[in-house]
């Protein structure tokens, strides 16, 4: 693994950004970017659009993924344990964005397996479990799914700066 940076334009001058890890094998690299908590939902939509600028990414998809991404870097600080990762994976010799997780160092799923599925389809006289489904836990969830067309999911993983099993919600970027 190697640790460099992500260079940005600032009166003229390159400046690099710090807490960006860089490694690949073959075909396939991955870039990490350290989320702080009390700016993630932010960062994470500023590093997929960039991402997704740079490859050419239409501009309805670019918004769709962004927020995507804020919606799990919120979730992440809201009920995950630091540090927060966001992660992308390039593939191919063009360097290919086509996956993003956030990754923080709780290792329990919880709900977020279900959640991250189709709604299920519900009987117009079940009044319970219609009131149920308007439930704001876990719509956010809901959202990541429809705007993913399903491509999602959460597994466990570790994080770079902290030893342990922890999880990751994914999602396609292409």
């Amino acid at each position: 693994m190697r640790r460099s940076g992500i260079g940005r334009t600032v009166a003229g001058r390159m400046v690099v950004e710090p807490g960006i890890a860089t490694f690949g094998v073959g075909p396939w690299t991955a870039r990490v970017w350290r989320l702080h908590p009390a700016r993630a939902e932010r960062r994470a939509r500023e590093i997929v659009r960039d991402v997704l600028v740079r490859a050419g990414t239409g501009e309805d998809g670019v918004n769709d993924l962004e927020l995507v991404a804020a919606e799990l870097a919120a979730n992440g600080v809201q009920h995950a344990e630091p540090p927060l990762e966001l992660r992308v994976l390039f593939a191919g010799s063009s360097r290919r964005p086509v996956w993003c997780e956030i990754a923080d160092a709780d290792p329990f799923l919880g709900r977020v397996p279900d959640l991250l599925r189709p709604p299920p389809v519900l009987d117009d006289d079940d009044l319970d479990a219609l009131i149920e489904n308007l439930s704001t836990d876990g719509r956010g969830l809901s959202m990541v799914h429809a705007l993913t067309a399903g491509r999602c999911a959460v597994y466990p993983t570790t994080t770079f700066s902290r030893p342990g099993v922890g999880k990751a919600i994914g999602f396609s970027l292409l």
